[in-house]
């Protein structure tokens, strides 16, 4: 009986150890993980969009414009739809987004209304 206990207790004691270990690196059920901006920007894929208006505020000092911008979004698999951004551009680049121009840009597959500008000329506005 006692050599029964001195083998048992050891071995339940260690599995109890093993399994409070595991339970406590896997990850707890309803939780959702946290997407942040830079998940979203790093999963986006290519996309194009036509403008559909636009309107600008006055140049600042460091040469960009804060641009209120309503574009057709054009994801390849998806069908078009419509979004509503706030970049800042470029003074050389306001000419690329007036009103009727097409636009290349990254949309996030999973959340398609978080749209960034593809290229160095625009900056998202969060």
């Amino acid at each position: 009986m006692i050599e029964t206990l001195a083998i048992a207790l050891p071995l339940i004691t260690i599995g109890f150890f093993v399994w409070f270990f595991l339970r406590s690196r896997r990850p707890r059920k309803g939780k959702t993980a946290k997407v942040d901006d830079r998940t979203r920007q790093e999963r986006a894929v290519w996309a194009w969009a036509k403008v559909v208006s636009s309107s600008q505020e006055p140049v600042n000092t460091y040469r960009m414009a804060r641009v209120m911008l309503d574009l057709e979004v054009h994801m390849p698999g998806n069908p078009a739809y419509q979004v509503k951004t706030t970049w800042l551009v470029d003074q050389e680049a306001l000419a690329f987004i007036e009103e009727g121009k097409e636009i290349s840009l990254k949309a996030d597959p999973l959340g398609p209304e978080h749209i960034y500008p593809n290229g160095s000329w625009a900056k998202l506005i969060e």
